[in-house]
C-alpha cells in the first residue's frame, strides 16, 4: 500500500508539472519551443477525412449575449477548429490560437440598396437587446463532432463571389502551429456566412461575439454542434490558455477582445491591426483619404457580409441595409471630427487589458498607418501588460505571408519561428528567445537588417525651421492629393504656390524614432470653405541615389528569393520561399506624413483631441496648429538633407477625377454614392508665418 500511495504522489508530482499530460502523448518542448509532433493533412483534399487525420476539422456555433438580426434569440456566430487529435483524446490539454477575421467566410458577395443618407430607420439601442438563452437538448464531444463534420463546412465557394475564391480563407495561415500541437479556432463573426446577426464593422456586439468565442474555450459559455442550437459541445479539451492573432482588420479584433480583459486571453498578436477606427479614416479632425467616401464602417461591413451573398430574407435584409445606413449616417455627421460613434470604436481608450502583446507594423504602411502600433503599445503599457514590437520596411503585410507563400529573416529566425516562440512563451511558460524580445526588434531602412532597440520618443529632438522670417500662401487649387504623385511631382526641393519648403542638412547620421511635430502658425480667409486640409511631408533627400524601401504605387515592395520552399513548416504543411525585400535607388524618399482640419486648430495627437470646435475659426486670423507626423524608426546618414513641406493634401486618395471631372449621375454608374462622397475643398488656400512655424523631430544618435 506504501508502494501503491507513493507512485500516486509520484504521478501527481509530475502531473502537476506537466498539465498537458506525458510529453510523449502531448506537446513536445525542445528549447523553449514546441516541436512539430503532429503530421499535418491537407484540408483542401478532396479526398479529407477526420477518420485518417491527426488534425480533427469541425465548425460549432457558440452562443452569444445580443440578437442583432432581432429574431427573438441570440446570435449563433460559427467558429472553426483545427485540433489535434491527441488532445481530443484527452491525452493532453491544447493551447488555443484564435482568429477573428470577417473577410474569411466570403467577400464581395452582397451588394445592398441603402436608404439615402438621412433615412435610416435603425434604432441603435435596439440592436444590443440580450434575449433568454437556449435551453441544450443534448450534448456532444469534439471525437463526435470530428466524426460527423462536413468538409463543406471550410471548403465551399459563394456563386456571387466575383473572384470565385475559396473558403474558408487563411484556413492554411497557421499550420505551423497545428503541427506543433497548438489548437487553431477561426470565427468571421456576425453577419457571416454560416453565422447569424448582422456585422457592423468596430461595434461593440462585434468584440462582444468574439469574446464569447474566448469564453467558450475557457469553459464558461454554450456552443454548439449545429447552427439549430440544440446539441452543447464543450471545449474541454482545450488547456484555457488563449492567444488571439490576426492582420489589419483581424489585428484590430484582437486588441478590441483584448480591451474587455476576458479571461484566458493571454496574448495578442497583431500585425497591421488599427487601435484606433477614428485613426484608420481619420487625422486630426481630416478624413485621411484611404477611401473615397466616409462610410468606411459601412463598407467594410458590407465588404463581409457574407451572410447575405444569396440575398437573405426581405425582412433581415432590410433591417440590415438601415442599420448600414445608420453607420454611414453618423460618420457624415461627424465630417472628420471624432464623436461617441467613434468613441466606441476606441480599442486603445481600454482599461481593462490583460494580456501580452506583439505587435507587427509596417512603417511604410499606408492603409493601416504606424500611428496604430503606437496607440496599441501604450495601451497595453498602461495596464501593466507586456509589448515587443517587429518594425518592417514594407507596407500591408504580414512577413510570413499566406497569399504569397513567403517569409522573411527578422535576425537569425524567420517570422514563421518568431510566432511559434512567442506561442510557446504566452500560453505554455517557456522561457525562450521570444521572453528575451527587445522593446523593438526594427528593420533597417539603410541596409534592411533588424537591430534591437528601446529608444522611443526618448525627449531628444532635432529641431527644424524655416529659412526665413517671411508669410507664404499655400493653395490647394491644382495641388496633388496623394504621397505618390506628391513625391513624383511636387517634391523637387523648392517652395512653389502648392507647397511651402523648411529644410536642413544632416551633417551626422540620426535614427528618426517617433511622431515628429510640426507647429504651423496659419491663417485662412476661406472659413466658409468645407474641410480645409493642411499636411506636413517629411523627405530624405540626397544628391545622388541611394538605396531605400519606397513601396511606390502599388503599396508593397519587390522582393527576391533567397531559398525556393527554404522555410519548413511542418511534416506535409506546404513550405514557403525564404525572401528578402528589395530596396531601390532614389534621390529621395518620403520618411513620414500627416494632416489634419484647420478648422480644428486644437486637434493634437490623440484621437479624442479631434471634436468639433464649439465656434468656428475666424477668417484671417492667426492659429497655431500642430501637425504630428507618423511615428517611425528611420536613419538619416550624414551628408543627406531633411526636407520638410507644407502642403494642402498628403496621403489623400489620388483621385482627383472623382471630384474634378464627374457629375453626380457620371459617380452613380461607377457604383459610388455621391452624397457619401467625402466632400473635398479645392479653392481654398491658407497663409503660414514662418517666424513662428518649426518642427521638432524626435531622435537617437
Amino acid at each position: 500500500m506504501k508502494k501503491i500511495a507513493a507512485l500516486c504522489v509520484f504521478m501527481f508530482f509530475l502531473a502537476a508539472l506537466d498539465p498537458g499530460g506525458a510529453r510523449g502523448e502531448g506537446m513536445v518542448i525542445e528549447n523553449g519551443e514546441a516541436m512539430p509532433f503532429v503530421r499535418y493533412s491537407d484540408p483542401w483534399d478532396e479526398d479529407y477525412s477526420n477518420e485518417n487525420s491527426q488534425i480533427l476539422r469541425f465548425a460549432v456555433w457558440v452562443e452569444t449575449d445580443h440578437d442583432t438580426d432581432l429574431d427573438g434569440k441570440p446570435d449563433l456566430v460559427k467558429a472553426m477548429v483545427q485540433l489535434p487529435r491527441a488532445a481530443a483524446e484527452g491525452k493532453y490539454h491544447a493551447p488555443v490560437v484564435f482568429e477573428a477575421r470577417p473577410y474569411i467566410a466570403g467577400m464581395y458577395v452582397y451588394n445592398p440598396d441603402l436608404p439615402v443618407p438621412g433615412a435610416s430607420a435603425t434604432d441603435g439601442d435596439s440592436l444590443l437587446d440580450c434575449p433568454q438563452k437556449r435551453v441544450p437538448q443534448g450534448e456532444a464531444d469534439a471525437l463526435e463532432a470530428a466524426l460527423q463534420a462536413n468538409c463543406s463546412d471550410w471548403n465551399y465557394r459563394l456563386e456571387s463571389d466575383p473572384f470565385g475564391q475559396r473558403y474558408l480563407g487563411n484556413l492554411t495561415a497557421y499550420d505551423q502551429l497545428l503541427v506543433r500541437g497548438f489548437a487553431v479556432v477561426q470565427s468571421a463573426g456576425l453577419g457571416t456566412f454560416g453565422s447569424e446577426g448582422l456585422l457592423m464593422c468596430g461595434s461593440r456586439q462585434e468584440t462582444a461575439a468574439f469574446r464569447c468565442v474566448i469564453e467558450w474555450l475557457t469553459g464558461r459559455r454554450n456552443a454548439f454542434t449545429g447552427p439549430d442550437g440544440r446539441t452543447v459541445i464543450p471545449a474541454d479539451w482545450c488547456s484555457g490558455d488563449v492567444g488571439m492573432i490576426g492582420r489589419s482588420y483581424a489585428g484590430a479584433l484582437a486588441c478590441s477582445v483584448a480591451s474587455t480583459g476576458v479571461e484566458g486571453l493571454r496574448t495578442v498578436v497583431s500585425v497591421a491591426g488599427p487601435a484606433s477606427w477614428y485613426e484608420y479614416g481619420n487625422s486630426q479632425g481630416a478624413p485621411n483619404g484611404l477611401l473615397s467616401t466616409w462610410d468606411f464602417a459601412a463598407d467594410l461591413s458590407i465588404m463581409c457580409a457574407s451572410r447575405f451573398f444569396d440575398g437573405g430574407d426581405e425582412k433581415t435584409r432590410t433591417l440590415y441595409e438601415n442599420c448600414l445606413a445608420f453607420l454611414r449616417d453618423r460618420q457624415i455627421a461627424l465630417e472628420g471630427d471624432y464623436g461617441p460613434f467613434w468613441a466606441e470604436r476606441e480599442p486603445a481608450a481600454g482599461a481593462d487589458f490583460r494580456a501580452s502583446a506583439l505587435i507587427v507594423q509596417g512603417m511604410r504602411d499606408e492603409t493601416v498607418r504606424p500611428k496604430q502600433l503606437d496607440l496599441m503599445r501604450r495601451a497595453f503599457l498602461r495596464c501593466g501588460c507586456e509589448v515587443k514590437c517587429i518594425l518592417h520596411m514594407n507596407g500591408h503585410v504580414t512577413p510570413a505571408n499566406e497569399q504569397t507563400k513567403t517569409d522573411i529573416m527578422i535576425g537569425d529566425r524567420t517570422f514563421t519561428e518568431w510566432l511559434c516562440l512567442w506561442f510557446t512563451h504566452t500560453l505554455l511558460g517557456e522561457d525562450n528567445e521570444a521572453a528575451q524580445l527587445p522593446d523593438f526588434l526594427v528593420q533597417s531602412n539603410v541596409d534592411g537588417r533588424f537591430y534591437s532597440t528601446d529608444q522611443w520618443m526618448t525627449g531628444n529632438t532635432l529641431l527644424l525651421s524655416p529659412g526665413d522670417g517671411e508669410e507664404h500662401t499655400v493653395s490647394a487649387k491644382g495641388a496633388h492629393m496623394s504621397n505618390y504623385s506628391l513625391s513624383d511631382t511636387s517634391f523637387d526641393g523648392a517652395s512653389g504656390p502648392d507647397r511651402l519648403l523648411w529644410a536642413m542638412d544632416v551633417t551626422e547620421e540620426i535614427t528618426i524614432n517617433g511622431s515628429a511635430e510640426v507647429r504651423v502658425r496659419v491663417k485662412t480667409g476661406d472659413t466658409d470653405k468645407n474641410i480645409l486640409m493642411m499636411g506636413a511631408v517629411l523627405v530624405d533627400r540626397a544628391d545622388n541615389p541611394f538605396p531605400c524601401f519606397d513601396t511606390g504605387a502599388v503599396g508593397v515592395l519587390d522582393q527576391d528569393v533567397i531559398l525556393e520552399g527554404g522555410v519548413d513548416r511542418g511534416e506535409g504543411a506546404e513550405r514557403y520561399d525564404l525572401v528578402s525585400w528589395r530596396q531601390r535607388e532614389s534621390e529621395k524618399v518620403i520618411v513620414s506624413y500627416g494632416s489634419m482640419d484647420l478648422r480644428n486648430p486644437e486637434a493634437g495627437y490623440e484621437p479624442s483631441s479631434a471634436v468639433r470646435r464649439e465656434e468656428d475659426i475666424l477668417p484671417d486670423t492667426w492659429y497655431d496648429c500642430t501637425v504630428y507626423l507618423q511615428p517611425v524608426f528611420y536613419t538619416v546618414p550624414a551628408g543627406h538633407r531633411l526636407e520638410m513641406y507644407i502642403v494642402p493634401f498628403c496621403a489623400f486618395s489620388d483621385d482627383s477625377a472623382l471630384y474634378d471631372q464627374n457629375t453626380p449621375d457620371s459617380l452613380e454608374e461607377m457604383g459610388l454614392d455621391p452624397l457619401a462622397l467625402v466632400p473635398v475643398t479645392r479653392d481654398y488656400a491658407f497663409t503660414v508665418d514662418n517666424s513662428l512655424s518649426r518642427c521638432r523631430i524626435p531622435v537617437f544618435r
